[in-house]
């Protein structure tokens, strides 16, 4: 049975909940600070310009006003700007646990992205939508628990994919396990020996050899991120800050190069 938009959006109002207070709080404002010490454009958000005029205050005084800003962000720039600060929080996610809980917070947005890609878990083990996304949840935990510290160019992206992989590999393998203990009959074909691959797999396997033959790695990730993980091109201008016209032209690129 579908979930019911209760059972999807009750862990994200207890994550809200929970951010409302934790966000401002005193900790979570030291921690701000001691990672606006190590990027200048995250600086001058949190301080303002120096010698600022007075009266005026700086646009983010506490990781709250950071995150609300981040969702504001329109345009090319301004997504580029959000994804520079996701990249900050990984790479400087060891300075102080709630680093860690600002970054996740910052990828809400992209984590509903991927509870609605996948159908909220429908097929697999979980009781409910909400089920399936508080797990979501924990998963994205150990992935930025795992890369913190990492500077990677395009985090945003690589973050969103790691989870949205992890995810998908489980609700494959539970249904895998309820096709297995469904009876055969006569009017069922059989799987076809030696061969488990699906054409995902394929895919994934085709664009790494490709990778070692010197395709563009730029390519070989926008076509992996749209093809193989189910990203649209607006989904992907909007985690990576890029204008959607040179993503198309690295998907086609990278699809040529795939046929040639």
């Amino acid at each position: 049975m579908p979930p019911t938009p209760r059972q999807r959006i009750l862990p994200i109002e207890q994550l809200n909940t929970e951010w409302r207070t934790l966000g401002r709080s005193a900790g979570a404002v030291r921690a701000l600070h001691r990672l606006a010490e190590h990027d200048a454009g995250l600086s001058l958000l949190v301080h303002g310009p120096p010698g600022g005029s007075p009266g005026i205050p700086p646009a983010c005084p506490t990781p709250c006003e950071l995150i609300d800003h981040m969702r504001q962000a329109t345009g090319n720039r301004g997504r580029e700007e959000a994804a520079a600060l996701i990249r900050v929080m990984l790479r400087e996610a060891p300075l102080d646990p709630l680093v860690v809980r600002c970054l996740i917070q910052a990828l809400l947005p992209g984590l509903l992205t991927i509870a609605t890609r996948l159908r909220w878990g429908q097929g697999g083990d979980w009781d409910d939508g909400g089920e399936f996304f508080s797990e979501t949840l924990s998963t994205t935990w150990m992935v930025v628990t795992d890369w913190a510290g990492q500077d990677r160019p395009y985090a945003v992206l690589d973050l969103l994919s790691a989870i949205r992989c992890r995810m998908r590999r489980r609700l494959f393998r539970a249904r895998d396990l309820q096709q297995q203990h469904v009876p055969m009959t006569s009017g069922v074909a059989e799987p076809r020996a030696g061969n488990s691959e699906t054409d995902l797999e394929v895919l994934a396997r085709t664009l790494i050899d490709l990778r070692r033959e010197g395709m563009r790695a730029e390519d070989i990730e926008v076509v992996y991120a749209h093809h193989v993980l189910g990203f649209s091109i607006a989904e992907l201008a909007l985690v990576t800050g890029r204008d959607r016209r040179s993503l198309y032209a690295r998907r086609d690129r990278g699809r040529r190069r795939l046929c040639a």
